[in-house]
């Protein structure tokens, strides 16, 4: 029951992204996963996940009570979190940067790709000569159903993932839910989904109004 909002939230986080109907970690997620495994390995560790999932079950059936068992867990986590603070003390963990092919056009290197607080940017190696920086174009397998264009991933200010049209405030679109590669068979626009405890497709082609809902 905790799996999808697990895997948006590593999505959000910049540790995974989609490939096709696949996740792979980035080199963020690479990084923070070595770290866990070196200093928190008995937390990452499969048993542990299996032995809470266990006492969660029993606290669900009457058989346990939640807070002694939350209690000695966070006693034991506690240790390790002190611990791993007085190894990390100073300590700032590289990200290895990933060149591609947008050159820079203030002053011609090849601009490499950094993950900040919200996500993924492309910004010069030059720094701090050339501050320049520039936002990632994440293109969607949907269209925009006001005006065929292509629907774009974007980050609000806080952090918080939409949908918008190529064209920007020219047509104006922008949906906080999902477009898929879906089409409406009633006006052949894209579908877009919407999550939550009962997911469904739909059309927000102004007038149709199709819906589907999502097989769990």
């Amino acid at each position: 029951s905790t799996y999808a909002p697990t895997i948006s939230t590593i999505i959000d986080r910049g540790y995974v992204e989609r490939d096709q109907k696949s996740i792979k970690p980035t080199a963020l997620g690479t990084v923070v996963t070595d770290l866990m495994i070196d200093q928190f390995n008995n937390i990452v560790d499969e048993k542990f996940s299996a032995a809470m999932e266990r006492n969660l079950d029993k606290i669900e059936e009457g058989k346990a009570d939640w807070v002694k068992t939350l209690d000695k867990f966070y006693k034991d986590f506690a240790k390790t979190l002190k611990k791993a603070e007085e190894n990390l003390d100073g300590q700032r963990l590289k990200v290895p940067e990933e060149e591609t092919d947008v050159v820079c056009e203030l002053c011609g290197k090849r601009m490499v790709i950094k993950t900040g607080r919200y996500g993924k940017f492309l910004a010069c190696p030059g720094f701090p000569d050339c501050r320049n920086t520039k936002r990632i174009v994440v293109e969607t397998p949907g269209k925009c159903p006001k005006c065929g264009g292509k629907v774009l991933l974007r980050r609000s200010q806080k952090g918080r993932i939409f949908y918008a049209c190529e064209k920007g405030a020219e047509c104006g679109f922008m949906s906080w839910d999902e477009p898929t590669a879906d089409l409406c068979p009633t006006c052949g626009s894209s579908l877009f989904k919407k999550k939550g405890k009962s997911p469904y497709e739909y059309c927000l082609k102004d007038g149709c109004g199709y819906k589907k809902d999502i097989e769990k």
